[in-house]
């Protein structure tokens, strides 16, 4: 449901006619003002109409009071009602009462008697206060989307699913492999509830120094969340990516931070996914089955691994005659065991050539069947 008025929606909520008869006659020039006798029905209006901007509500009213309506909207997953700006409008205006509303989410206060250019005021500011809000929530938002570090020194998410697209698209051109590594730190939330947000957040920054160290140029490390960072291996088999989560599993381990005397130390828990062996093609598949992997594995200290997909074979006279007729992407997975079948040849033609002559060879080879 949405609003056909130009003016900015408001819902009054009071199971009273003459305080809803007066808020809009104080209002209605300014507003859409819109009415609801009960919590219940105000629930259920402010989850149908998107266009509500603010909300009014007694405190005392059947079915739902206003405290109870308060919890709803604070409790709620919709970011739209549960950062709604709330005016409480009561006939008490003693502290016990305003401090109890504050506690549940309250925004501001009206009485009963509140004059128009009061109320006016009110209303205007609080919606003017969220609307800055909302924007301010969106720049951040688009800010950590598109940022390509954080705080611990890491690569970001967004990076990560940068490079992660970008080493997909290289290894279906060249017929290569890309794995991904999820690592958690084994109970960090227990140990950044221990020492505190800000040297949890350092203790991060420590081990993403640490878990770089291990890594090649071309790897990516990303902070996903928390304790959990996320390893992007371009041109790694699952052979060679379980060495490196047994490498990166034995740094954190080795890694030794003082805490007021205390010496703290971790265990990492890691799921790899690989696009041969998981037959992902995206970004997005290949980071959530390392996800599903992670998770789906209790315990700590462990590496848990994709079940391992028997290779499949193309005899290299196949692979040629696939290519005269142009089935260019019938051969491209079977590049690197074609390669390794070709690689003593390859050898011995250069041994016995010399590698400029090889070059060449191929080279003219190449050239001659463009122009047959």
């Amino acid at each position: 449901m949405s609003s056909d008025s130009p003016l900015p929606r408001l819902l009054i909520v009071d199971d009273s006619r003459i305080v809803r008869a007066t808020v809009r006659k104080h209002l209605a020039d300014v507003y859409d003002v819109i009415e609801e006798g009960d919590g219940e029905a105000g629930w259920r209006r402010l989850q149908q109409d998107e266009s509500i901007q603010l909300l009014i509500s007694d405190l005392s009213m059947p079915e739902l009071d206003g405290i109870g309506l308060l919890d709803r909207l604070r409790a709620c997953n919709d970011v739209r009602l549960k950062q709604l700006p709330v005016i409480i409008v009561s006939g008490e205006e003693d502290e016990a009462t305003r401090e109890k509303c504050v506690a549940h989410g309250a925004n501001d206060f009206i009485t009963k008697s509140t004059d128009r250019s009061e109320m006016l005021a009110r209303v205007h500011a609080n919606i003017e206060l969220a609307e800055r809000q909302r924007a301010l929530d969106a720049a951040r938002l688009q800010q950590a989307q598109t940022a390509t570090h954080d705080n611990t020194g890491a690569g970001s998410p967004h990076l990560l699913s940068l490079q992660t697209e970008q080493a997909l698209a290289y290894a279906h051109r060249h017929g290569t492999e890309v794995s991904m590594l999820l690592l958690q730190l084994d109970r960090f939330d227990t140990l950044a509830a221990h020492v505190g947000p800000r040297l949890a957040e350092q203790l991060l920054g420590v081990f993403t120094k640490h878990l770089t160290a291990k890594l090649r140029r071309e790897d990516t490390l990303a902070h996903i969340d928390a304790g959990r960072f996320a390893v992007l291996s371009p041109g790694t088999t699952l052979d060679q990516a379980k060495v490196l989560a047994e490498r990166l599993c034995q740094t954190v381990a080795a890694a030794r931070v003082n805490f007021r005397g205390e010496q703290l130390s971790l265990t990492a828990s890691l799921a790899i996914a690989n696009t041969v062996h998981d037959d992902c093609s995206d970004a997005h598949a290949l980071f959530e089955a390392a996800i599903a992997r992670l998770d789906a594995a209790p315990g700590e200290n462990r590496i848990t691994l994709p079940q391992r997909r028997a290779p499949s074979t193309l005899a290299l006279a196949d692979a040629i005659g696939l290519l005269a007729h142009g089935d260019h992407d019938d051969v491209r997975p079977h590049l690197p065991a074609l390669l390794a079948q070709l690689a003593p040849l390859l050898r011995f033609a250069s041994q016995e050539l010399g590698t400029d002559a090889l070059l060449e060879a191929i080279y003219g080879a190449h050239t001659a069947g463009e122009t047959a």
